[in-house]
């Protein structure tokens, strides 16, 4: 998922500070406006409808609250930014999805846009499953787009620039290795990376078989193996002691 961001700060420093540091750490995060006069932040703001807000909370004219308050767009998901911690019970308040205390921490701003992505998306598929719609992915073949229901989703395998993914009735094997398909389905966290060739969907594991590593029987009756490396991270995620 790809955010469209603006960020406002009347300290020119401290705007370009937070810009440097989404820029290196949070490639999912595209930045549409640097601004450091908030009533102008606010027409932007109005016509460009972003996905978030890193907006700083101290500001002469205008301050934070006063700006959010102000705006007729009320969609985007806010962070503030403020060099006072004593805001933070307040900026809760305003809807704040988080809060960052300057000089930013590179580990708290990328724990920030996580926690906004999950929010988007969980806020996506309750519209979804409202009305009837499940979650799907684009996969593009020679005729088209096609768009697969990640529920249906087995297990995606990797052969070097390709990947092959599994469904009840089929496979599809795309263009796309499968790194790159692991990031279309970053977004739901039952996607589970068994070894290197193989990403699997728990919720289709209906087995474990003890060993070194062990293996998985999936609901299509088919056996994966688990690297060992991988093997007490997936017995915690499915529960097993």
């Amino acid at each position: 998922m790809k955010l469209r961001a603006i960020l406002v700060d009347d300290e020119k420093h401290s705007l370009e500070t937070t810009s440097i540091l989404i820029r290196k750490f949070c490639a999912d995060v595209e930045i549409i406006a640097e601004l450091n006069q908030p009533i102008e932040a606010v027409e932007v703001i109005n016509r460009e409808e972003p996905d978030l807000l890193f907006l700083d909370i101290s500001m002469p004219q205008m301050n934070g609250f006063e700006l959010l308050n102000v705006l007729s767009y009320k969609d985007a998901d806010v962070i503030f930014t403020t060099a006072y911690d004593e805001y933070a019970l307040e900026g809760f308040k305003h809807g704040a999805t988080h809060y960052l205390v300057k000089p930013i921490e590179a580990s708290d701003l990328v724990e920030s846009v996580q926690r906004v992505k999950k929010k988007r998306m969980e806020k996506k598929q309750q519209t979804a499953a409202s009305v009837g719609l499940k979650p799907k992915i684009p996969i593009s073949s020679l005729n088209g787009i096609e768009l697969i229901e990640v529920e249906q989703i087995i297990r995606c395998e990797s052969d070097g620039n390709y990947t092959t993914i599994v469904l009840p009735t089929r496979k599809v094997t795309v263009s796309k290795t499968l790194k790159e398909i692991e990031k279309q389905l970053v977004d739901f966290p039952y996607f589970f990376r068994l070894h290197n060739s193989h990403l699997v969907n728990l919720n289709h594991v209906a087995k474990y078989i003890r060993g070194e590593g062990g293996s998985v029987i999936l609901t299509n009756n088919e056996e994966i193996g688990v690297s060992r490396s991988k093997k007490f991270e997936l017995l915690e995620v499915l529960g097993i002691n």
